[in-house]
């Protein structure tokens, strides 16, 4: 008898222990649910349809490089041939894109942006004078953006390029925080308030060496991690010269001269994106790739100069070029 009490009891008691498992399961379940109901639902990201990704010589293509983290980040690329292939993709089969036939028609239109992750394998050396180097201003004059990003070389391009004096920070170090200013493009202003030096991941320079036309995007008071600047040219007063560097400022009295500016961006985020996990600089990139985008509200420019005549600099600042030009190699 006392036996068959004794199973009555622990029958009972596991019965008991059943029902409190299913109650809390049923109530993890519930909450799991509630959770999932509140959670924001999922937007796909492509980037946008004018916008280039320079993937050459300079890029660093491995699995945990910087340009494989900026590939995957913009979701451009598939494989083809053992190798990432797609045909917003600049320099990516060995021809030299800056020399391409393909990138004198792009430096020629309006309206596209071309980004440039960090130049850890390469750098682009041409003679600043002549067609090459005409044509990458004539690129950003025509209207378009090129963002460049990660560090030294990132500046030393602009800098040579572009005819400007841009100094790294002290020490070629900055501490930040950087917080952004309240005058940012329509496009980035859902980007984080405040980015953070991540050891000595993020390449600042002095706000005070910033040129005309600059615009601190993030800063503390005497840095910047990501800038603006508005670079314009305007017809050469000389005839059959090829268009000249003009200063935004100065923009109103070339117009007035007959001359009318024509002016794009050139863009720094000093990060360089070797860090393989998410970062608030992913979200700086892919707002700046949207400035321009089809849909986007513009950016407020001077007037434009026609195609045909920063085209001038082709015939005039070609003559005797070492680099010359080749084919088309990019697929389109």
């Amino acid at each position: 008898m006392a036996a068959k009490y004794f199973a009555g009891v622990v029958a009972a008691c596991v019965l008991a222990l059943l029902g409190v498992a299913y109650m809390r399961d049923g109530t993890s379940s519930a909450d799991e649910l509630l959770l999932k109901i509140h959670l924001r639902a999922h937007e796909p990201y492509s980037p946008p349809r004018n916008m280039y990704l320079w993937w050459g010589d300079t890029t660093n293509h491995r699995f945990e490089g910087s340009g494989e983290h900026i590939r995957r980040l913009l979701h451009m690329g598939n494989i083809e041939g053992g190798e990432w292939r797609d045909p917003m993709f600049l320099g990516n089969n060995g021809v030299a894109t800056f020399r391409s036939q393909r990138f004198r028609r792009i430096s020629e239109s309006c309206c596209s942006t071309i980004v440039m992750p960090p130049m850890e394998w390469d750098y682009p050396v041409y003679n600043v004078h002549k067609i090459i180097g005409q044509r990458l201003r004539n690129y950003v004059a025509n209207g378009n953006m090129l963002v460049l990003t990660g560090g030294i070389m990132a500046v030393e391009f602009i800098n040579t390029y572009f005819f400007y004096n841009v100094e790294l920070a002290d020490g070629n170090y900055s501490p930040g925080p950087f917080h952004r200013l309240p005058q940012v493009p329509k496009a980035m202003e859902a980007a984080p308030r405040v980015l953070p030096q991540k050891g000595i991941a993020v390449t600042a320079v002095k706000k005070e060496s910033l040129p005309s036309g600059a615009q601190v995007l993030w800063g503390t008071p005497r840095s910047s991690a990501v800038f603006m600047i508005k670079f314009c040219e305007a017809e050469s007063a000389a005839e059959g010269m090829p268009p000249v560097k003009v200063l935004p400022r100065d923009c109103p009295a070339s117009e007035k001269a007959g001359r009318p500016c024509s002016c794009g961006h050139v863009m720094y985020i000093g990060y360089n994106y070797q860090e393989r996990y998410p970062t608030r600089y992913d979200q700086v990139l892919r707002a700046a790739v949207e400035i321009l985008a089809p849909d986007a509200p513009k950016l407020k420019a001077a007037g434009g100069v026609a195609t045909s005549t920063l085209r001038q600099a082709e015939a005039a600042s070609g003559s005797g070029d070492e680099e010359g030009e080749e084919e088309d190699g990019d697929a389109e």
